[in-house]
């Protein structure tokens, strides 16, 4: 279990609840496949946000939940629909949808969740929630645009790069937190404080995806060693080993990327490059300064067990090695 997460355990039971009674359906075949996903649930990490969110400022609620149920019925949907585009096999080391039920039916299905997600913001009159996910569902699309035109010309920059996933994994996190405020009359200073938490954890959640790609233990980490190098995406470790190669190993590790059928050998000549040019020790670097300055932020709201919990996740954000 992620770290410090027990000690809200009646909190995520009740979320599981809420997520379980959102998925529920009558057809055989969408039942079939929520039941595999729920064997296999991954973290539940945007939710959990949510939840402490709302924890700090001690504005735990029915509504809060529900918001956390659309948040990871949006990230299931997108999930399902990231591995049909990039045609992965696996998710969380399981085989994905698209692999056993084929692509329609993938699509279907991610389709379905964000439906039932946007279906329980209705029920339920949470527009100020549906205004939010509408906002992120809009980044989260601009983000992955702008990833493939970069990674059709290979010309990404480090100013790129962060605007990428400040768009298509920051933004979610930043509204989870959002939506842990909803309801509460806070002052403008703490409302843009606890957007920048969020957006600090989405940043260094996905710099440590990153730094994990380049993991030998491919079964830990749940995903192929050098995915996106196979995707010819430039990863931030690569991108600050790239600014010090020579001539000759830029254009070696360009033709790599540009490759439709990379070699093992080839992805390991580029990670060894990596190492070469201590991109994953500056990677840790930089993934270091978005988590101090998470917890310089939460400082400035008042303490109690939600604050030191979300301190132990950001540890855990930090380390975690899948």
């Amino acid at each position: 279990m992620v770290k410090g997460i027990k000690k809200i355990r009646k909190e995520v039971e009740l979320f599981d609840k809420y997520f379980s009674q959102a998925l529920s359906s009558k057809a055989n075949l969408l039942h079939k496949i929520t039941k595999y996903i729920g064997k296999n649930p991954g973290k539940k990490i945007r939710p959990i946000c949510v939840i402490l969110s709302a924890g700090l400022l001690n504005n735990l609620n029915d509504k809060i939940y529900r918001g956390a149920v659309l948040i990871e019925l949006l990230h299931t949907a997108t999930l399902i629909h990231d591995d049909i585009v990039d045609d992965a096999q696996l998710r969380r080391s399981k085989f994905s949808i698209n692999t056993i039920w084929k692509n329609k039916i993938g699509v279907l299905v991610g389709d379905y969740f964000l439906a039932q997600g946007l279906k329980l913001s209705v029920q339920y009159n949470d527009f100020d929630i549906l205004e939010l996910v509408s906002d992120v569902v809009q980044k989260i699309v601009e983000g992955e645009l702008i990833q493939i035109q970069k990674t059709k010309r290979l010309n990404l920059t480090e100013k790129d790069y962060y605007e990428i996933i400040s768009l298509k994994t920051g933004a979610l996190f930043e509204t989870s937190f959002q939506i842990g405020s909803l309801g509460l009359k806070i002052n403008k200073d703490e409302h843009i404080k606890l957007k920048k938490v969020g957006l600090n954890l989405g940043m260094l959640f996905q710099i440590k995806d990153d730094i994990l790609d380049y993991t030998r233990k491919s079964l830990v980490s749940g995903k192929s060693y050098g995915n996106d190098i196979k995707e010819g995406k430039i990863n931030l470790p690569l991108l600050l080993a790239l600014k010090k190669m020579t001539f000759t190993e830029k254009n070696f590790t360009y033709k790599v990327l540009r490759s439709k059928k990379t070699k093992n050998s080839d992805i390991v000549k580029v990670f060894n490059l990596i190492e070469k040019y201590n991109g994953l020790d500056n990677a840790e670097l930089i993934l270091n300064k978005f988590s101090e300055e998470a917890k310089k932020l939460l400082l400035t709201f008042n303490k109690n067990k939600y604050r030191d919990i979300i301190m132990s996740f950001i540890d855990y954000l930090n380390q975690r090695k899948k």
